[in-house]
């Protein structure tokens, strides 16, 4: 089952279920007890380092610093699984955050653990891909491992950004977000 912001996709087994019977038991779900699911909190670490904080900071008008206590004095709430396994679409950005389009040019190649604001919305890039949002800071964290079935972000999660300096982001390297 994949949900996003306002759909859900679900994926069966035809050995396991006959897709005629997946409808009638989507129905006899109550979405009252759905609806009360409180999603995770996850701690994301960033180190606020990232590509495009100066034009970004040139742009709308705030500091660095004033940009990084925005960014990571919201809590964001997971709307969206998508784009790559694992990647969050978070949301929603506190003005004066809010608003700036994709980039132009996308780079061909964005780091994993790359923490990015486009639009409404804040994301953290779990591999190495192309991609068209500002680049604010990176996380040391592992986001996802597909291969290891390791996606532990869901639809309704809450994720708080917290800032770190080069040290503490060499002491995370490598760990599993919610494991550390």
């Amino acid at each position: 089952m994949v949900a996003a912001y306002h759909s859900v996709a679900i994926y069966v087994d035809p050995t396991v279920i006959d897709p005629e019977d997946v409808e009638p038991l989507l129905r006899s779900l109550s979405t009252d007890e759905m609806s009360q699911r409180i999603g995770r909190m996850f701690r994301v670490p960033v180190h606020y380092k990232g590509d495009d904080l100066v034009e970004i900071s040139n742009r709308i008008g705030l500091s660095i610093d004033e940009i990084i206590d925005v960014h990571a004095g919201n809590e964001y709430s997971v709307q969206a699984i998508g784009f790559l396994p694992g990647f969050p679409y978070l949301g929603e950005l506190a003005e004066p955050l809010a608003g700036l389009p994709r980039r132009e040019t996308p780079r061909t190649s964005v780091p994993a653990g790359s923490v990015a604001i486009a639009g409404r919305q804040t994301c953290i890039y779990p591999e190495a891909s192309p991609g068209g949002w500002h680049l604010i800071g990176q996380t040391p964290l592992i986001l996802a491992d597909l291969a290891g079935g390791y996606l532990p972000m869901a639809t309704g999660d809450r994720v708080r950004f917290e800032p770190i300096d080069c040290r503490r982001f060499e002491e995370l390297r490598g760990c599993r977000i919610g494991e550390f």
